[in-house]
């Protein structure tokens, strides 16, 4: 009997990290699903071009997938500067991106995964993890994913579904496109080294579960733009 390959479906996967996630689950013989805004280079997965920040559009999007083996949820935005000066629309994108997707992602593939036994990996950001200056509501909203995969995990733990929240550091992406300031090359980790980590934590051996994992550079530094 033919065996039927196993679907993940990936926010944010036209760059940075999602992409490179995409790309070793596609190598790894997964069905990929890959969304996000605009895709300019060849991929080795399905792709389907949509503004996530369209909550109603993208869930309705997903609804003829039907059930999967892994959720990642990569899909962020982030504006930075001290709180006072961000405007209105950047927070409201932030959060709804950041956070509110993850959880209405999460609740809409559940019951799916909970019969695959399947798995949800959530890109937080080692800025859920401290006091963030210049970012309060960025690092608000990952603390906030960080906090609901914790909690996700510990309830459907039973069900067999495993949760992974991932905190990366610096990391050189386009995540820094609204920034006054961009990682200085040599001194970040790159969407590679991000993706390789997590890709260790999903094929942990069966009945190990690697909840959270913070990936750092050794060295750390920014240049102005």
């Amino acid at each position: 009997m033919e065996m039927t390959s196993k679907t993940a479906v990936v926010t944010g996967a036209s760059s940075g990290i999602g992409r490179a996630i995409a790309k070793m689950l596609s190598s790894e013989g997964y069905d990929v699903i890959g969304f996000g805004r605009k895709f300019e280079a060849d991929n080795p997965f399905r792709t389907v071009e949509m503004d996530l920040t369209d909550l109603p559009r993208a869930l309705n999007a997903m609804t003829d997938i039907g059930p999967v083996d892994i959720l990642v949820n990569c899909a962020g935005c982030a504006y930075y500067g001290v709180h006072g000066q961000l405007a209105s629309g950047e927070i409201s994108e932030m959060v709804r991106v950041d956070l509110e997707l993850p959880m209405l992602l999460c609740r809409q593939f559940l019951p799916g995964l909970r019969e695959r036994k399947g798995m949800i990996v959530n890109i937080a950001s080692v800025t859920a993890t401290r006091i963030n200056t210049h970012a309060a509501c960025y690092g608000a909203v990952k603390a906030g994913l960080r906090s609901f995969g914790r909690s996700l995990f510990e309830e459907e733990r039973k069900n067999g579904v495993k949760v992974i929240t991932v905190c990366p550091d610096l990391t050189d992406t386009a995540l820094y496109r609204n920034a006054d300031f961009a990682p200085d090359s040599g001194s970040c980790l790159t969407a590679d080294e991000v993706a390789r980590a997590v890709m260790n934590a999903v094929t942990a051996p069966e009945g190990v579960v690697i909840s959270e994992l913070e990936i750092r550079p050794q060295f750390n530094k920014i240049v102005k733009k």
